[in-house]
């Protein structure tokens, strides 16, 4: 059954959200399914939590910064993704829309940041085997899908199974994220058993990101995947939706998380132009513009004058890139991949796309563990000012590769804003040496599409990972198998080395070898890296227990979140 056809668009809104596009007039949503009998069971200890808030009664009145019950959480986003199915769509758009009717095995801590904490989700616990090479999960009793169906062992096994070895058909973005991992075993109902070929830092890490929800096995058995569903253990239960417009969640009432949610609901409004956004957030037609989209530096400017809205802001592990094809000419020559990799300027593509809002790009953060030091990059051929140099050895690089006076490409990106300006960018620097580019706008589905069959010359998007860890980023962008490594780079060397740094306990050890590859992809040049972001978000003050975190692939279910009065 298809998207149009699994339940009835939501009610149009149109008294209040004029602003939306293709409400349907008149269109009732169905009731929530009906309940089942609730779990019982007082919540895992390892889910920190603020204090137990007041019933959920008309006349309950909290204290001054206590959690209190009701409330609807409206947002908007700029697009969706071209399925509901958490493990086959790569970007944010698909967390941001869907993941608070999911969990996870494991979780960061929503209310931890900005420090990284991992804790239990739908795991209450795990044992590590003194080689590291075994990893016992238990899981939480009396939980169920949002059909009424048991959650078991055998959902963690058949989620995990499909994204580390997806079934014919299938694509699986995040294969290479669990390079160790050799088995999952059902070892109880509620029971779990990761067997690892060589210990692995990551794992948990791997385990506790948004996009690793748990689906269940019976709907992946009966219909052979979720791009069609939406059905989870989370917070929130789909009620209906209108493609391209609007998706509404209602509470579930029998939440494993005892006192979870807070909210009544969540509604999240698809709106392509982030000025309609920001318009809609300051006057209270939505009250929160999710990361990784949020506000322009104008926009924040304008929102911390507002004193009923509230501007965070977080340097990201998202890297704004230009992707070259290696399976189309003439990208297969290193030399034109050199050229281009010389003549972009990142400083000024920060000072002028992002408005300020960025730090040099590198394959690892140079402000993390694992990056080469700014000052360092800024003296490297492609990072050094003034560009004349640069430019000089991209022009001789071309006429070596038979392209004297250049030659005509595409650059593809998505039809939001934020993206048209990437493209409009590198197509100015690229004419300086005579590329004449034709810029390819693709919503996001078409886009997604595209990356998956490899069919584009170059590509230019913002990437992230959940954290500054170089199996996460090197696993997904730069080995040959590579879940995003949509150019289709190849280098047994760099395949050799992130074996060896995923291997490595000596952090000093790792760090050389992070390093060593580094200067192997400055030399190959796979990608130009142009700028790690640093987002600020707005919201409405009156949204409580939101933090954003480093990455637009955590903390999106809002299980915490409260609205005050």
């Amino acid at each position: 059954m298809g998207p149009k056809k699994q339940v009835m668009v939501v009610t149009c809104l149109a008294l209040f959200w004029s602003f939306l596009p293709g409400c349907a007039p008149g269109a009732a949503p169905p009731s929530p399914p009906k309940a089942s009998t609730p779990p019982s069971g007082a919540p895992t200890p390892a889910v920190k939590a603020p204090p137990a808030p007041l019933a959920p009664s008309p006349t309950a009145k909290p204290v001054a910064g206590q959690p209190k019950y009701g409330g609807v959480l409206t947002q908007a986003v700029p697009a969706e993704p071209a399925s509901f199915d958490l493990h086959q769509e790569a970007g944010a758009q698909h967390l941001l829309l869907f993941l608070s009717a999911y969990n996870g095995l494991l979780q960061h801590d929503p209310l931890a940041w900005p420090e990284p904490k991992i804790i239990s989700d739908l795991a209450t616990s795990w044992e590590v085997s003194s080689d590291g090479l075994q990893y016992t999960f238990r899981l939480r009793s009396g939980v169920k899908w949002h059909d009424g169906r048991p959650f078991t062992s055998e959902d963690v096994k058949a989620s995990l199974d499909r994204i580390r070895t997806p079934p014919r058909g299938m694509k699986s973005p995040r294969q290479a994220s669990f390079p160790s991992l050799t088995g999952v075993e059902a070892i109880a109902p509620d029971a779990v058993r990761i067997r690892l070929s060589y210990p692995s830092a990551s794992l948990l890490s791997n385990l506790a990101m948004d996009w690793l929800a748990m689906l269940p096995k019976h709907v992946l058995e009966a219909k052979g995947d979720m791009k069609q569903d939406i059905l989870g253990t989370g917070p929130f239960k789909l009620k209906g939706f209108s493609p391209a417009s609007s998706y509404e969640y209602v509470k579930n009432s029998e939440y494993f998380v005892r006192g979870r949610p807070y909210l009544d609901g969540i509604r999240i409004f698809v709106v392509r132009d982030a000025a309609t956004r920001f318009a809609a957030l300051r006057t209270s037609r939505v009250l929160y513009l999710p990361f990784p989209y949020g506000v322009t530096p104008t926009q924040a400017e304008v929102a911390k004058a507002d004193p009923r809205l509230v501007v965070q802001s977080n340097w990201r592990t998202s890297l704004a890139r230009l992707s070259m094809n290696f399976n189309r000419p003439p990208w297969g020559d290193s030399r034109v991949r050199r050229a281009i990799f010389l003549a972009i300027d990142r400083q000024a593509f920060i000072a002028t796309v992002l408005e300020g809002n960025g730090l040099i790009g590198a394959p690892m953060p140079s402000r993390g563990p694992w990056g080469i030091p700014e000052d360092e990059l800024l003296k490297m051929p492609g990072y050094r000012q003034p560009k004349d140099a640069d430019m000089a050895e991209a022009r001789k690089l071309l006429g070596e590769a038979g392209f004297p006076d250049g030659f005509a490409a595409s650059i593809m990106t998505r039809s939001d804003a934020t993206y048209e300006r990437y493209g409009t960018f590198i197509l100015a620097e690229l004419a300086k040496l005579g590329i004449k580019g034709e810029h390819l706008l693709r919503v996001t589905a078409a886009f997604e599409d595209s990356l998956l069959k490899g069919a584009f010359d170059m590509m230019a998007h913002s990437e992230a990972t959940a954290l500054d860890d170089p199996d996460l980023r090197f696993g997904d962008f730069y080995i040959s198998r590579g879940g995003r490594n949509y150019g289709k780079y190849n280098s047994a060397k760099i395949d050799e080395l992130n074996q060896q740094q995923s291997r490595a306990l000596d952090v000093n050890e790792r760090k050389k070898l992070v390093r060593e590859m580094q200067m192997i992809i400055f030399q190959d040049n796979p990608d130009v890296p142009l700028a790690w972001g640093i987002t600020q978000i707005a919201h409405d003050a009156r949204l409580k227990n939101y933090k954003i975190a480093s990455s637009p692939l955590i903390n999106n279910r809002h299980q915490e979140v409260w609205l005050a009065d």
